[in-house]
């Protein structure tokens, strides 16, 4: 019996992934690069699922774990900038704890907040600012171009999930 192999066609969510990306690309450009496209493109990734039903929640947890993130991570900058610096200890390691302690207040926010599906992102987001651009010389725009970044890329991936929609189907590979 001769098997030949069966390769899948593209389908509309690879190219709505890749439109997605594009978009975030151009929108990068307009903003003249004042973000990290990046994490706009991971979050329009992130939104692009098979139904609009998944694609509005994936959106919502997203969202939510952006902003949960987002303000531990402005109130880290705050702390780490004008407290934390004035110990005369060995500072990474006082960093590095206090890092890992917030990581427990972040997902027990999530918690609290009956969102706990969207601990995982509150943390990327969360270390992202905390251990990534803490050095940079303006930490408080990188949080604002951070959580900006985020929201057009949930805006991107949700518009052109929701937006193209070949032969009125939603189901899409």
């Amino acid at each position: 019996m001769n098997k030949t192999a069966k390769i899948p066609k593209i389908g509309m969510r690879i190219i709505k992934s890749a439109v997605a990306v594009f978009i975030c690309f151009l929108i990068d450009d307009l903003r003249n690069e004042a973000g990290i496209v990046f994490y706009s493109q991971l979050s329009a990734l992130w939104c692009m699922q098979a139904n609009k039903k998944n694609t509005i929640k994936n959106a919502k947890q997203r969202f939510i774990g952006t902003i949960i993130g987002t303000i531990f991570g402005f109130i880290y900058i705050v702390v780490k900038i004008n407290l934390l610096r004035n110990f005369n200890l060995d500072y990474d390691y006082i960093a590095a704890a206090v890092i890992s302690v917030m990581i427990v207040v972040i997902i027990y926010t999530t918690v609290l907040v009956n969102k706990k599906q969207a601990s995982y992102f509150s943390c990327v987001v969360f270390l992202s600012i905390a251990v990534n651009h803490i050095g940079d010389m303006q930490p408080y725009l990188f949080v604002w171009n951070r959580f900006l970044d985020t929201a057009i890329g949930i805006l991107v991936g949700v518009g052109v999930n929701l937006l193209i929609n070949i032969k009125g189907r939603e189901q899409y590979d």
